[in-house]
């Protein structure tokens, strides 16, 4: 009876797992729409570079202002009807989307539909960890934040088929409906998280207390904070670096797209083999003095192997960050009761990362030197080890 019970646990996890997945590519692919339309909005909207810019990016901007207050409410509410109201307030954004005629208008639907993606990316280890024990957290989180990268691939890459402005915008909007029905057709609260009690019976500013009393949750978040200060740095200038080198604009293009193909892989595949290793904290500094390598040096070499390298740099560097994700489930102190508000403060350390060491450090340093622009963005990855040196050895298989 428990194994048929178990059996079937498992599966409605993976439904669960199924639709996550399927939000998080929604919750990209809407975002990375917009950049082959970037030259149609701007002249039709009479945009400048950096109001585009800032329409791009505005769903990080909903992360780093909500990521706290998402954990939070979630500790406190629940994950099935909290995210419930997010993704319904994202599909509202992104059905008015294709009536938006303005800079404004077209600023405040973005925000609204990165509404629910915020929610949902503070708090994937809580549901995850729901429905899969600690030590599964990680491994799964990579599977299914690999709908991440398939967003990322299908904006930037189909949208420019479409046949319009409005249609592309209105896929977006159809595809966030589907995912607000599906959330609340079929996902419900883990077993593990009924279990765990804690959170739901205290006041906000007690469900927060645990993640901001824990020096562990702290590192994890400056972790990825040096984490992605570099990914976004290589993102943001690889194709115009390679092009300095007299490359073609075409060439460099497909160059920096491999290291997307390098990020799928390593969010695939990479927290299975951190998880199957003797000991993490050692295979979590392997990747990220790899990551620091590829990232200060790949640039330079020849095409062929410059491709390659980014793909590792990619790879490696996408293996880093579910791993982490995964800390708030497998921390003693944390657990499942307070995963939601643990998750909020890495997510906003993490974002805050993503935005301040590339603008505000490594781009005015640097300048137009790229030798020093891309060793720095190796530096930001290569910091993550002296944080990871301090967290505790989290490995089952170290702990038995």
């Amino acid at each position: 009876m428990n194994d048929a019970s178990n059996n079937k646990q498992n599966n409605y996890g993976k439904v669960v797992c199924g639709i996550l997945f399927f939000a998080l590519m929604v919750g990209n692919y809407f975002q990375y729409q917009l950049s082959p339309l970037a030259g149609q909005l701007m002249e039709n909207m009479n945009l400048t570079q950096n109001q585009f810019s800032s329409i791009f990016t505005s769903p990080m901007v909903t992360s780093i202002f909500l990521g706290i207050i998402a954990g939070v409410l979630v500790d406190k509410f629940g994950s099935k009807r909290v995210i419930m109201v997010t993704l319904i307030i994202s599909a509202a954004g992104l059905c008015y989307r294709p009536f938006a005629d303005s800079y404004a208008t077209l600023f405040f639907s973005m925000i609204l539909g990165g509404t629910g993606i915020t929610f949902l990316n503070v708090n994937m280890s809580k549901i995850i960890g729901g429905w899969y024990p600690p030590e599964r957290v990680g491994p799964i989180m990579g599977l299914i934040m690999a709908g991440n990268t398939v967003g990322m691939t299908l904006g930037t890459a189909t949208t420019a088929m479409l046949p319009s402005i409005p249609t592309a915008l209105w896929i977006s909007g159809a595809a966030s409906v589907a995912v607000a029905v599906l959330w609340i057709l079929f996902v419900k609260e883990g077993p593990y998280i009924q279990n765990a009690g804690g959170g739901s019976g205290e006041s906000l500013l007690a469900s927060l207390k645990p993640a901001l009393k824990s020096k562990n949750i702290w590192l994890v978040g400056l972790c990825l904070a040096c984490v992605l200060g570099c990914n976004i740095s290589l993102a943001s200038f690889l194709p115009t670096a390679l092009q300095s080198r007299g490359i073609s604009a075409s060439m460099s293009g497909i160059i920096a797209s491999i290291m997307t193909v390098g990020s799928f892989c390593g969010s695939f595949f990479g927290p299975s083999v951190i998880a199957r290793m003797p000991r993490m904290k050692p295979a979590l500094i392997g990747c990220a003095v790899l990551a620091a390598l590829c990232a200060a040096f790949g640039w330079m070499a020849p095409p062929v192997l410059a491709a390659v390298i980014v793909f590792l740099a990619g790879m490696f560097i996408s293996a880093l960050i579910p791993t982490f994700m995964s800390f708030p489930m497998i921390l003693p102190e944390i657990g499942p009761a307070y995963a939601g508000s643990a998750g909020g403060v890495i997510t906003t350390l993490e974002l805050l990362g993503a935005v301040i060491i590339p603008t505000y450090i490594i781009t005015p340093a640097a300048g137009s030197n790229f030798n020093l622009y891309f060793i720095m963005a190796g530096v930001s990855v290569a910091l993550m080890t002296v944080f990871a040196i301090f967290l505790p050895e989290l490995n089952r298989k170290e702990q038995r």
